[in-house]
């Protein structure tokens, strides 16, 4: 990871990107075969959401819904604008990403990322492809942002780059690292 622990003070930089629906442009090497499928949840389930979150975020510091009340959850996940996609892999989930219509003619890909065992092999691409299908498909959307942290993995921004994603603006930031006793929650 590159973020400096200083007395249980986390240091990171979040970049914010975003990509024009006109310029969108597939990845053609991404892998495609029948044990690989998307799965829209309909009305997903608060703990399939964080089982998901946590499996894959627990080594970047993803804590923001952990630490937050879970009816603010529930209400951002029942949103009609708000669509989580689970990546399926052999019959289970190995990834997720969620697509946020909320803001009119804007799709935020609010989160997106793969389980350990399964990074490096192409899927991150594959699963750009289908959030890529899904914004096309939806219409409205003219314009598709994300953000990425130097906590996150260090392929992440670089595949929102290859992605034809441009950062237009970082900021630094700081948080507290979990307590020992959060982490056994976790």
């Amino acid at each position: 990871m590159e973020h400096a622990k200083a007395s249980s003070i986390l240091n990171y930089t979040v970049s914010y990107l975003s990509l024009k629906k006109k310029d969108i442009k597939f990845f053609e090497d991404a892998p495609n075969n029948d044990n690989l499928s998307f799965l829209k949840a309909m009305a997903p389930n608060p703990s399939y959401f964080l089982y998901l979150y946590k499996e894959v975020g627990r080594k970047y510091e993803w804590t923001d819904w952990l630490r937050s009340e879970r009816k603010i959850l529930e209400s951002f996940l029942s949103n009609d604008n708000v669509v989580l996609y689970s990546l399926i892999l052999k019959g289970a989930p190995k990834g997720f990403f969620v697509l946020d219509y909320r803001q009119l003619s804007l799709c935020d890909l609010a989160y997106f990322g793969l389980f350990d065992d399964v990074t490096g092999k192409g899927l991150g691409k594959a699963m750009m492809n289908e959030v890529f299908q899904l914004v096309i498909e939806r219409g409205n959307v003219k314009t598709l942002t994300v953000n990425t942290n130097t906590l996150d993995h260090k392929s992440a921004l670089p595949l929102y780059q290859k992605a034809g994603f441009n950062i237009y603006k970082t900021e630094q930031h700081k948080r507290s690292v979990w307590s020992e006793s959060e982490k056994k929650e976790y």
